[in-house]
């Protein structure tokens, strides 16, 4: 079921309807209804995969945590029991997805959110004895797709009472959720069109058309799956229920690893806790702390905070895709965010002697760019087809071929004149509305604190914008999200 399809704006509006009309006690389960429906209906088959690790991590969670009730002294073999649960359960993802028996959707997201919940149950002593609500948390309609990686707990406690309408409330979830749809359906489309077209025809393009195609990539990366972001979180709010965000305006990071933190947060959260803590506070993390600790007292603390980094982002390699393009990706993150740690001190004596400070506004600058075209480089390893094409992008740009070659037209690009000026009208919007968030200002109640009139024109200008400017239909991929494969 397409989120932009009738189908689904009635099972939306339907939904809610009988949500705040129904009894406190029971609003969950008319949810799980509602995203039952919505992920059957949308895979056409029976979620096999789903009713699997469902039911394993449920089942393995109360078995963990009722042994642990009986004997503290059983911690090891329940910790052994839980990562057989967890592989077997990362098998069973894999199999899908070599194979594809299964029907693949979103499997990944409620896969790694059942073995957090596993994770969390043997951690706590506690676990969800209702087996159904367990499935909502992890097919919770606005998360199932693409995330965000809610945790347990905080779900729970949203649901522990009755949710009455509340018209505020209510209002920033549809704004937040058109805001989304004006992200993807202006802006995403056009910048996926002068990526392909620029990577469709590598041999042909200028070193300069080839940066503004990645560029442009970089920002229909960010359009789409922050796009998406925005429609869900807005959903969810519409049914009081409020998601962890996922994007904090990555683009004004000054280096990779604050990209990261700001990109995806909830995945980054998630293989923090769950995969990088505990190698640090293993065995092994500690064995490499105490090994390397003989060549410094910062080469002890560094040494397994280094070993799990490349740990999380072969798994985060690994969680996108089973390709050698994205090892590559991953690696590539891996060696920068690695090696701007090993190489901190250094800094640090550079800025000193140059007397840069790190606060000043210029630095801040040179730190974005520089951020950039690493982001940049990251993006042509995934856009390339191979190792050819890479070095084809390497001498355009870097040799004579930067200005002369093909360029991006508007017939190249089968636009019209206002493609054009929407796409850059529409960026001109993004950029401020990032520009006011990254200073901490709440548009919403920004856009609440205005008179009447003002408030619904800027309603009536988005939708208008959406409706008269939006590409639509599946020919030109105006209402697929990218990040559904994953």
């Amino acid at each position: 079921m397409n989120v932009f399809s009738y189908h689904f704006f009635v099972l939306w509006l339907v939904s809610l309807i009988l949500y705040y009309t129904i009894a406190g006690s029971r609003q969950w389960m008319l949810l799980l209804l509602m995203s039952l429906i919505f992920y059957v209906y949308s895979i056409t088959k029976v979620p096999v995969v789903l009713i699997s690790i469902s039911l394993l991590t449920y089942i393995g969670a109360v078995a963990i945590v009722r042994e642990r009730k009986k004997t503290e002294t059983a911690e090891a073999g329940l910790k052994w029991f839980r990562r057989f649960i967890s592989g077997a359960c990362i098998v069973i993802l894999m199999t899908g997805s070599v194979t594809n028996w299964f029907a693949l959707l979103g499997n990944s997201y409620f896969t790694l959110k059942a073995i957090s919940y596993l994770n969390d149950a043997e951690r706590e002593g506690k676990c969800e004895k209702n087996y159904w609500f367990y499935l909502l948390y992890l097919i919770y309609l606005p998360t199932v797709l693409q995330g965000p990686f809610n945790r347990y707990a905080q779900f729970k406690e949203s649901l522990a009472e009755k949710i009455s309408f509340d018209y505020t409330e209510f209002m920033h979830g549809l704004q937040r959720f058109l805001w989304g749809v004006f992200k993807k359906l202006v802006l995403t489309t056009r910048l996926e069109q002068i990526t392909n077209y620029v990577y469709g025809n590598l041999e042909m393009q200028s070193g300069l058309s080839i940066i503004i195609g990645t560029a442009a990539c970089s920002l229909w990366l960010y359009t789409d799956f922050s796009g998406y972001m925005d429609i869900m979180l807005g959903i969810s709010k519409t049914f009081g229920i409020a998601l962890p965000e996922n994007f904090r305006q990555p683009y004004f990071s000054k280096n990779i690893a604050e990209f990261w933190r700001r990109w995806h947060i909830t995945l980054g959260g998630m293989f923090r806790d769950y995969l990088m803590m505990p190698f640090i506070q293993s065995g092994q993390g500690r064995g490499l702390r105490k090994y390397f600790k003989r060549y410094g007292k910062s080469a002890g603390k560094l040494a397994p905070v280094l070993a799990g980094t490349v740990i999380v982002w072969f798994c985060t390699s690994l969680w996108h895709d089973f390709s050698w393009k994205y090892l590559i990706w991953g690696m590539y993150y891996c060696v920068i965010i690695s090696g701007s740690l090993l190489l901190d001190g250094v800094y640090k004596k550079v800025r000193k002697r140059l007397c840069i400070k790190e606060d000043s506004r210029i630095y801040a600058a040179f730190c974005m760019v520089r951020t950039w075209v690493l982001l940049l480089v990251a993006n042509v390893i995934l856009q390339v087809g191979n190792f050819k094409d890479f070095c084809v992008v390497v001498r355009q740009i870097a040799g004579r071929s930067f200005f002369s070659g093909g360029y991006i037209t508007l017939s190249t690009l089968d636009w019209f004149v206002q493609d054009a000026i929407v796409l850059a009208a529409g960026l001109f919007v993004l950029l401020l509305i990032s520009v006011l968030k990254e200073k901490n200002i709440n548009v919403l109640c920004r856009i609440d604190n205005k008179i009447l009139p003002v408030r619904w024109g800027i309603y009536y200008v988005l939708i208008f914008s959406v409706l008269l400017f939006g590409v639509y239909g599946f020919q030109h991929g105006g209402e697929q999200f990218l990040y559904m494969r994953f």
